[in-house]
């Protein structure tokens, strides 16, 4: 199975930290966010990882070159400005490695889905007949996008009575055909969101809820928060 870490954002929520480097390499108690994500994978039995990079790139190619303990590398540079997420999948394509289901990431969170249930659902027949899997969170907020009727991914905008009932967020991990990807001409821009919603209405979207650790990283306040969390868990680890 292969997997992709978007990491072409420019990080303009993290000002000034972001100012000379890129946001996957800002650093959560001396190590840069996308390793914890490199050392996850690692971990989980991946073995090619494709990262997307545009602003400051180089910076990032520099820091991990095109290996990672297991790992081999690929790189998908991004024109400036990056093609937003879907985008920026469409264009490199990761799919073109296998032509399997493939795990995607977002470079700017922290959490502890084990990756290596991705392997037993690409490999299932969950995404025989559906496009995508999402890894969802409940969200401290008010405007949750999503609720599970089973294992089937509903969109609240479109179901009061769903979202009366639960709120729930995407982290950033999800499984993907790669179908769901090739309606984008490559090179154009893209959200996620925008090819999401429709194939939610369509009943083609299947997820689950994660209980666990997820930390958005997206601005100065929220990264400090996951630093604090982090130290910890880790003073936990080493009572």
């Amino acid at each position: 199975m292969n997997a992709m870490i978007l990491a072409a954002g420019r990080g303009e929520r993290l000002m000034p930290l972001t100012k000379h480097i890129p946001k996957p390499l800002v650093r959560i108690n001396g190590k840069p966010i996308l390793a914890h994500h490199l050392e996850s994978l690692h971990a989980a039995g991946i073995v090619d990882v494709i990262i997307n990079v545009s602003y400051l790139g180089h910076l990032i190619v520099d820091e991990f070159g095109y290996r990672y303990k297991s790992l081999k590398i690929f790189y998908s540079f991004e024109p400036s400005p990056p093609l937003e997420t879907a985008g920026g999948i469409a264009f490199a394509k990761p799919w073109v490695l296998s032509n399997q289901p493939f795990l995607v990431i977002n470079s700017d969170i922290l959490c502890d889905w084990p990756l290596s249930k991705a392997f037993k659902i690409s490999s299932s027949e969950i995404l025989d007949e559906k496009l995508a899997y999402l890894v969802l969170t409940k969200t401290q907020s008010l405007s949750g996008d999503f609720h599970l009727v089973g294992n089937t991914v509903c969109n609240n905008r479109n179901d009061r009575i769903g979202a009366n009932n639960s709120k729930l967020t995407f982290t950033g991990i999800g499984i993907y055909r790669p179908q769901f990807f090739q309606q984008i001409k490559r090179g154009t821009f893209g959200k996620l969101k925008d090819v999401l919603i429709p194939a939610i209405e369509k009943g083609l979207v299947m997820g689950e809820l994660h209980e666990g650790i997820w930390e958005d990283i997206g601005t100065n306040e929220r990264l400090e928060d996951a630093k604090s969390k982090y130290e910890r868990k880790r003073g936990k680890a080493l009572d």
